[in-house]
Formats: C-alpha cells, sequence, structure tokens
C-alpha cells in the first residue's frame, strides 16, 4: 500500500497535467474518487493537533510584597516610590486637603500617579479636573486605613476618614486597596480610570468593590449635604471599557439600593467585568438617586467614593 501511495505521491503532477481526478480502490471493494486539484499532499503521519493557546492570569493587589514596578519619585511632595505603601498618606493626613502627595500644593502642577509594571500593567494618573491635578477633582489612591462606625460617629469631620473602609482590611484579607472619588457633578466628563501602560487592549476578568467610609457614614446618617438613604434611594457604579478601535461597553453593579443595610456592597463584593472585552482601558463613574440642581450644573449629594481590590487581567 505505502508502495502504491508513494506512486500515486510522485506521479500527482503528472496526472495534473492528463486528468483531473484519481481513484482510491479500498479492501471493502469501493471506490473513492478525488480531484488532483483538490489534494495537496499525502502523509503517513497524522496531522498535529493545534495547540491551545496559553492564558495567563495576573492580579493586581497593591501589596508590596507583589510590586514589580521600577522606583520612581514624585518630586511634587518629595516622594521616592518603591513599593505600593510609598503611595499611601500618613495616617494624620487623610483628612480633605491635608496630604501634599494627593493634594498637590505646587500649584496642582504634577500628578499622582502608579503602574503595576511588569505584572498586570495597569495604570492610573489623576485626571486633570477643577484647574489641577488634587484629589479633589477625583482619582484613585492606595490605602490601608481602616475605621469604625464609633469612631466615625464621635469625630468632627467625617473626611478624616474619606481614605478608610468599615472592613478590617482590602480583599482576601490584604493590607492595601484603593480608595476611589469621583466628581460629583451628574454624567462628568471627568473620570476616574485604569490603562495599560503597553497601549494594548486585554481582559479584566473580575475586581472586588465596596462601599468606604464616609459614603456609608452619609448613606446611614446624612449630612449637611445628603439625606439616609431610603427605600427609593440607590448607589451604582458604572464600568466603561474603551476598545482599541475606540468603541465602548459598559457593565454595572448596584453596590445599595433602598435602605436595606444588609443588602449593600459594605463587605468586599467580587464584581464580573469579562463583559467588557479586551480593552485598552476603563474608566468609573457613580450614580445615585439623590440630586441637587444648583442652576450651572447637578451634582449628586452623597460623597461619591467606591473602593477596589484584587483586579484579575487576563
Amino acid at each position: 500500500m505505502k508502495k502504491i501511495l508513494h506512486t500515486i505521491l510522485f506521479l500527482l503532477p503528472l496526472m495534473a497535467i492528463a486528468q483531473t481526478n484519481f481513484y482510491v480502490y479500498k479492501t471493502d471493494g469501493t471506490v473513492e474518487t478525488y480531484a488532483v486539484s483538490d489534494v495537496e499532499k499525502i502523509s503517513f503521519t497524522a496531522p498535529e493537533e493545534p495547540e491551545e493557546p496559553v492564558v495567563t492570569t495576573k492580579v493586581l493587589t497593591f501589596e508590596d510584597s507583589e510590586a514589580k514596578f521600577l522606583a520612581y519619585s514624585l518630586d511634587y511632595c518629595g516622594v521616592d516610590v518603591e513599593k505600593w505603601s510609598d503611595l499611601i498618606p500618613a495616617a494624620s493626613e487623610q483628612a480633605y486637603g491635608a496630604s501634599n502627595l494627593i493634594y498637590d500644593m505646587v500649584n496642582n502642577s504634577a500628578e499622582y500617579h502608579w503602574s503595576d509594571e511588569n505584572n498586570t500593567g495597569l495604570s492610573h494618573t489623576f485626571p486633570y479636573n477643577w484647574g489641577g491635578y488634587s484629589f479633589s477633582g477625583g482619582g484613585m489612591v492606595i490605602s490601608n486605613m481602616t475605621t469604625t462606625d464609633e469612631a466615625m460617629l464621635q469625630d468632627t469631620d467625617i473626611y478624616n476618614h474619606q481614605l478608610s473602609i468599615l472592613n478590617e482590611s482590602g480583599a482576601n484579607g490584604s493590607s492595601n486597596f484603593a480608595i476611589v472619588y469621583n466628581d460629583s457633578q451628574v454624567n462628568p466628563e471627568v473620570k476616574s480610570t485604569l490603562t495599560f501602560a503597553d497601549g494594548n487592549a486585554h481582559t479584566i476578568k473580575s475586581m472586588y468593590v465596596c462601599i468606604p467610609a464616609v459614603t456609608l457614614y452619609c448613606m446611614i446618617n446624612g449630612n449637611d449635604f445628603s439625606q439616609a438613604y431610603d427605600d427609593d434611594d440607590f448607589l451604582k457604579l458604572v464600568a466603561t471599557g474603551t476598545k482599541a478601535d475606540g468603541s465602548e461597553s459598559s457593565v454595572e453593579i448596584l453596590l445599595a439600593e433602598g435602605d436595606k443595610y444588609n443588602t449593600w456592597a459594605i463587605d468586599w463584593t467580587k464584581w464580573d467585568l469579562s463583559s467588557l472585552g479586551e480593552v485598552v482601558s476603563v474608566s468609573f463613574h457613580m450614580e445615585e438617586a439623590q440630586i441637587d440642581d444648583y442652576g450651572y450644573a447637578q451634582y449628586y449629594k452623597t460623597p461619591l467614593y467606591f473602593a477596589f481590590d484584587d483586579v484579575e487581567v487576563q
């Protein structure tokens, strides 16, 4: 049989000239017809199975032990950044406007920024808003601070806890996490954004999120600008992914609905972002029911903060 097939293989170029078909006579007496033009080669070796693509998954944890980025300096405040905790303001300086690290006091001319180099590749830079770069205009700050209901109720200024969560730790028992402040203007043009530093598109599979301390305090107790949540209220977080071709898609998570505290995302909650597909960046904004209209613009009443951790990237 091998000899016959070798002969066929040798004769195929000649057969292509002489005729259009060749025939295979099988042991059961049947004959199969093949077009010479359809045959590239004949082999006794079975074709190799295509290899499955290798899929790797990496996680942005903000833990010092996981820091793989190159050291850099934030010259505007004189901070050298070698590990994630170098990006955390001092506990005594987490109040609004207190830390030069996140409230640039040099004419708002420089940006707090970080990048998860050599790992997920995710990076963030404070957005330019209200004439400069400052946490008051939105951004993602690394934190490890926690607080309690009692401590907030006893404090004269809840913003002394603006980088804190009520959980005892970050997601999955970690030390560090990110606190995000969103400009409270309705449908803001400036949003806090995660970008892939390599400029390529990747899939963000998920992240863990929760409602941090200041937002929770106002949702439960209200303050001078907001009311405690009732049956008609809600708090929503929206992620908008941008693909390499510029097209966008969004996915949302309901962090709180009504005044049923036991259903709110106070504990760390896993949020599936895989439906965004491969994206070069993802931006975040928050929505709620309480809105004030000042004539020139509409603003949400509740301070719009959220916390995130353990971002899984494929």
